[in-house]
């Protein structure tokens, strides 16, 4: 998310600036300072970016593998029967409005940088009285004067003489330094960093720095006294902060500097210090990812097979749990979310035997409860009453390893059964669809086993909501067609749907040990 890596960027910026201010800004090392307060926020945009990735081999023995995952052709279409209310319900996602708000004030502060750069523009081709090459004269009611704006030197025209060749050889270190690039950079940094005060310090040690340089060019050809006389008699409130000025108040800290004796070069050891300070934002907001190797070693630890385990860019999770690691399963609970689809007012179809689906999901879906509590699952449902929960409730909010959702298939009054058995959907267009395709793979290989129904050979792409948009790994199990009279009495013993529930299980707890 944008705006933790912010954060993170801020945090180094704290660092780092607390790090110029207690031991560098003090020393008349100015082209030094100048690139510590360059690279050190090029380093606090680095540093959360990156990440370091540890791998891990984990050898353990040679499973029964899934088989390759296929679809089949075919798919199912959902209806909604949300209603108004039921939308109003929805939570408010807060990282979108602050991100919403982040960006809003973030375009706006860019858009007062450039109407300042352009307003100032205006208002030196206003005033402007002469011109050669980058040296722009201005009248003396002009706004914008003894300063460098961009690439151009602007300069009173009303001053005298030797006025005009200090400011001009001060303007001239801005313009040969090329200060103008720093201060757009700082400016557009501001904007992104907009909520952190540090940056606005930052911004105003820089400009520091530009004068101090310059400063100490004028000083190999100018009087000091002289110049520091001048440096009051021009001196101007703070009012934009695109140009380097001349004289800009506050005065203190230039003044100082003119007076200041030179650091001693051995000094210049302390920007060494900064090592220490890089290598502790390093640690504190690099981001860490773990890898688990897997080597399946089958038993006469004669064949070998390794491999990486969810490598797709598309797994948000970047850990995977070692399945001989008990610790570890300790830490990361086990929870299956079971859904019965439809309820309420949402009937869905009805059986032969007039049973209504909503009624027989919910029926299947307490029954795959049942069974797996005997395994000691935990499991939630997403209801356990015949209630109508609009399809966006229905998707896991809380951490889970799986999101099952049971349905019963039906074929439209007077067309013939295309398929009576069991299915099992995916879909493609969910962001995890690796991890999902896995459990499903893992769910079809097992209800294969099964007697007395038809299984589908393949999983098959739905774009249904629930597992368009689930964040957990989500499949939606078919089990038999309610209008096939050979489905739906096979579907009507609890024996038989017992079996079928474990066997859903089987895969679910396979998926569960590989790591989620």
């Amino acid at each position: 998310m944008i705006l933790i890596y912010l954060l993170k960027v801020s945090a180094c910026t704290v660092v780092f600036f607390a790090a110029y201010q207690f031991l560098l800004s003090k020393l008349t090392f100015f082209k030094l300072n100048r690139l510590y307060l360059l690279s050190a926020l090029f380093f606090s945009f680095l540093i959360p970016a990156l990440t370091v990735e540890s791998r891990k081999e984990v050898v353990i023995p040679k499973k029964e593998l899934i088989s390759k995952v296929a679809y089949g052709k075919g798919t199912i279409t959902e209806k909604d029967f949300e209603s108004a209310s039921a939308l109003k319900k929805q939570p408010v996602d807060w990282n979108q409005v602050a991100t919403f708000l982040y960006c809003f004030i973030m375009a706006g502060l860019i858009i007062r940088t450039l109407w300042m750069i352009g307003s100032i523009s205006y208002s030196i081709r206003k005033n402007i009285s002469s011109q050669v090459g980058t040296l722009v004269y201005v009248q003396a009611d002009s706004a914008i004067k003894n300063c460098t704006f961009l690439n151009k030197i602007i300069v009173d025209e009303s001053l005298e003489a030797h006025e005009k060749q200090l400011v001009i050889t001060h303007e001239s270190a801005h313009l040969a330094q090329a200060h103008a690039i720093d201060k757009l950079l700082i400016n557009f940094i501001a904007c992104i960093l907009w909520f952190n005060p540090i940056i606005y310090f930052w911004r105003n040690a820089l400009e520091h720095n530009h004068e101090f340089l310059a400063d100490e060019a004028v000083l190999k050809s100018a009087d000091k006294h002289t110049y520091a006389a001048l440096l009051l008699n021009l001196a101007t409130p703070a009012t934009n902060f695109t140009t380097n000025s001349f004289s800009k108040l506050p005065l203190k800290n230039r003044i100082m500097m003119l007076y200041k004796k030179p650091n001693n070069k051995v000094q210049k050891l302390l920007y060494f210090s900064v090592i220490p300070m890089v290598l502790l934002c390093s640690v504190a907001f690099i981001n860490r990812k773990e890898v688990i190797v897997q080597r399946n070693v089958a038993k006469d630890n004669q064949s070998l097979s390794t491999y990486n385990l969810y490598q797709d860019k598309s797994y948000k999770t970047s850990i995977v749990l070692d399945p001989n690691a008990k610790p570890a399963f300790n830490e990361a609970e086990v929870v299956l979310v079971l859904d019965a689809g439809h309820g309420g007012k949402d009937a869905a179809s009805v059986a032969l035997d007039g049973q209504l689906e909503k009624d027989m999901n919910l029926r299947a879906v307490k029954i795959l409860q049942e069974e797996a509590k005997k395994r000691g699952i935990k499991v939630r449902l997403t209801r356990s009453t015949d209630e109508f929960i609009a399809l966006r409730d229905r998707l896991p909010l809380q951490l889970a390893t799986a999101f099952i959702s049971i349905h019963h298939n039906a074929t439209p009054k007077g067309a013939p059964v295309v398929f009576g058995g069991i299915e099992v959907y995916v879909s493609k267009l969910n962001s995890n669809i690796k991890i999902a395709e896995e459990l499903g793979a893992g769910i079809l290989s097992k209800l294969k086993q099964a007697d007395g129904i038809t299984v589908q050979d393949s999983l098959k792409n739905a774009s249904l909501l629930l597992l368009r948009e689930s964040k957990t790994p989500a499949v939606l199990i078919e089990l038999g067609n309610i209008t096939d009279q050979k489905s739906l009495d096979f579907i009507k013993q609890e024996a038989n749907l017992r079996k079928i529930s474990n066997l859903i299980l089987d895969g679910f707890v396979v998926f569960s040990k590989r790591g989620c």
